[in-house]
């Protein structure tokens, strides 16, 4: 009895981990890039004191990097290998491709200010344009991007399996 409650049990925690969604987030107004695996955890890269930062957070487990000494550890040397034209690499692309066009982008908004009131009060028309909703031309120096993309791991494999 208690086998089958635990094999269950153990079932709906892994069509949970399968279905849960994935959520990206780019904002340049405050520079960070946060990656949420809703209901498991959460990692963020960010810019403080100076320097770049990941931050991971997994259940209540929680840890922090500077990127920097992440990337330029000189602890591992590795060989560069060349690839012969057509293989691995392009297969990885359209790989990479397909799981991009399984993702959705939820929200998004782009403010743009060119640096001459001329430019932008001819494009300013362009705000009021149902199309370009999303899109903000300004007058006071503002440039930024904000974008939302969500994504499921099950969408993600069976882009791959396609």
């Amino acid at each position: 009895m208690w086998l089958i409650f635990i094999l269950i049990l153990l079932v709906l925690i892994l069509a949970w981990i399968f279905i849960a969604p994935l959520q990206i987030q780019i904002d340049t107004r405050i520079p960070e890039v946060y990656v949420r695996w809703v209901s498991l955890g959460k990692a963020k890269l960010v810019f403080d004191e100076d320097k770049w930062w990941l931050k991971i957070s997994v259940f209540f487990i929680s840890k922090k990097w500077e990127l920097e000494k992440l990337l330029h550890n000189p602890r591992k040397k590795v060989k560069k290998v060349k690839l012969k034209p057509g293989t691995k690499k392009s297969k990885f692309l359209r790989r990479l491709f397909k799981i991009i066009k399984s993702s959705r982008i939820t929200r998004w908004q782009i403010a743009i200010d060119t640096g001459d009131n001329v430019k932008n009060a001819w494009l300013y028309n362009l705000n009021f344009y149902p199309a370009f909703c999303h899109l903000h031309i300004n007058f006071f120096d503002e440039n930024y991007l904000f974008l939302e993309i969500r994504n499921a791991p099950w969408k993600m494999v069976y882009a791959l399996m396609k």
